[in-house]
């Protein structure tokens, strides 16, 4: 059991007191004093000893709080499909934009979605050839009596914003709504892919569950098209799984 503060004191008074004793008195044999003198010197040690452990353990915690800090600075990203603004739990917009991609009636494609900001800056103007990739603008493909969200219509144009949450990881969960305990949810929505039988290939995003649309973005113009998802089962279990219902999302951050 480790000296208090005002005990430590008060030992201090008491050796001192007794160090006068002994000096005073050096003629006499005093064992008894000797021995309690010697017992408040290791005492006196131990109060020591215990002052200089908190000051290790001060420093050490100073330590950990400046690595949390660093780790901090690390944070991921991710791409909020369907929105220009970021959830909250103190997320940072990083920049809006449109979601685009490849077209979908190319075989050549590129599967992924991209999204471009708002305001793009160019470079060096290599243009005049067919003999390139292309992206496109992507659009909202929901058929009636399937759409799953009240706010966007078919043919809408897709914004986007890329996300910056204070913390190191971020991660998108498909057939959830919610997050897993101990992670913090940023957005759910449901997942969006391109049609299953388009030669153009693309990934699956999740969409915000009440998605915005480009303002004037309502002409067909095809493009990059979203699709809703639906499970189909047969190596994909069901139960749990249902056949043609509509897989939910979920980003999670931690």
């Amino acid at each position: 059991m480790f000296v208090t503060r005002g005990l430590f004191f008060t030992l201090l008074v008491i050796s001192e007191k007794f160090r006068q004793v002994l000096s005073t008195d050096a003629s006499h044999d005093c064992p008894r004093f000797d021995y309690e003198y010697k017992l408040l010197e290791r005492l006196l040690k131990i109060e020591l000893m215990h002052k200089e452990m908190e000051a290790n353990l001060m420093h050490f915690q100073d330590q950990l709080k400046t690595i949390q800090h660093l780790s901090r600075g690390h944070a991921s990203t991710f791409v909020r499909w369907g929105k220009t603004t970021c959830p909250g739990n103190d997320t940072e917009l990083v920049y809006e934009g449109f979601a685009g991609g490849s077209l979908y009636s190319e075989p050549g494609s590129a599967a992924d979605f991209l999204c471009l900001p708002k305001l793009p800056t160019w470079a060096k103007n290599v243009g005049g050839t067919d003999i390139a990739a292309f992206i496109y603008g992507a659009e909202y493909e929901i058929i009636s009596g399937s759409n799953p969200f009240s706010t966007v219509s078919r043919e809408d144009d897709v914004p986007c914003c890329v996300c910056r949450p204070p913390r190191t990881t971020s991660l998108m969960i498909p057939a959830r709504t919610d997050c897993y305990p101990g992670w913090n949810q940023e957005y759910n929505g449901y997942l969006m892919s391109d049609y299953h039988v388009h030669p153009g290939a693309t990934n699956y995003v999740c969409v915000d569950a009440n998605p915005d649309a480009v303002l004037g973005g309502t002409a067909n113009n095809n493009g990059h098209l979203m699709y809703v998802v639906q499970a189909k089962c047969g190596s994909l279990p069901c139960p749990p799984y249902v056949e043609g219902r509509v897989i939910a999302c979920v980003v999670c951050s931690k």
